[in-house]
């Protein structure tokens, strides 16, 4: 993730989706941002989508959301190197829902990675949505700083306790959907011995692991309602 993205309209999809799994599960008692934030780029076109009318007209998910639309707004109308993603705090709070944005280094930086998901403090991981933002997703045949490598997928999902969920980012790449998502759940399954719930807009996908079957029945519950909120835009699987 980068701060130059904060405020694209997929930020609507991220937050609403975080914050609808923390308002309708009571056992989650705060959101645990863990990101992994890499150097401004000004040649870098993403991050752009801002017309939040058309997203409306599109469907896009989280845009029943007025409330965190205008928040957004106002953020994405600052300048792309002022821009401070930890501002999401504020929104959080004024919602009433508990966060806590994990400061590691300033920049993820993948010669010191482990030093980096070593030093998360453990009561982040419990009683928390566990969120991982990678400026990509999970890793490829040659990771960078962007991408979540399934290495630490297991660490963080062995060091949380059974009542927090983890959930990660993911960009869809240029291939199959369909394919490419089964073979995702697959890598990850056999990581975590279990098999991740996702919903997708086509764009971004969220994978959510955890070790709870009850705690797995609520969140299979909120993913579907959450699909039928936004059927045009939306595909989720591994459900029961």
């Amino acid at each position: 993730m980068k701060n130059q993205y904060f405020g694209d309209v997929r930020d609507l999809f991220k937050y609403d989706l975080l914050q609808r799994i923390l308002n309708e599960i009571s056992s989650l008692q705060k959101l645990a941002f863990i990101p992994m934030l890499t150097e401004y780029d000004p040649g870098s076109s993403h991050g752009n989508k801002r017309n939040f009318d058309r997203a409306k007209e599109d469907g896009r998910p989280g845009t029943n959301n007025e409330k965190l639309i205008a928040f957004l707004k106002k953020h994405g109308e600052i300048d792309r190197d002022k821009r401070d993603f930890t501002k999401i705090e504020e929104y959080f709070k004024s919602e009433n829902s508990g966060v806590v944005i994990y400061k590691g280094h300033e920049y993820f930086d993948k010669m010191r990675r482990d030093e980096y998901f070593k030093n998360i403090p453990e009561e982040l991981l419990h009683k928390s949505l566990v969120f991982v933002d990678p400026d990509i997703g999970l890793q490829i045949g040659n990771p960078t700083e962007k991408h979540l490598l399934y290495q630490e997928v297991k660490y963080l999902y062995d060091r949380m306790d059974e009542d927090s969920t983890l959930m990660i980012y993911q960009h869809f790449p240029r291939e199959d959907h369909t394919k490419y998502l089964s073979r995702r759940t697959n890598e990850l399954k056999e990581q975590t011995k279990n098999l991740p719930v996702w919903i997708t807009d086509n764009e971004i996908i969220f994978f959510l692991l955890t070790k709870n079957d009850e705690l797995k029945s609520q969140l299979d519950a909120i993913i579907t309602r959450y699909k039928r909120d936004y059927q045009k835009r939306t595909r989720i699987g591994n459900v029961n």
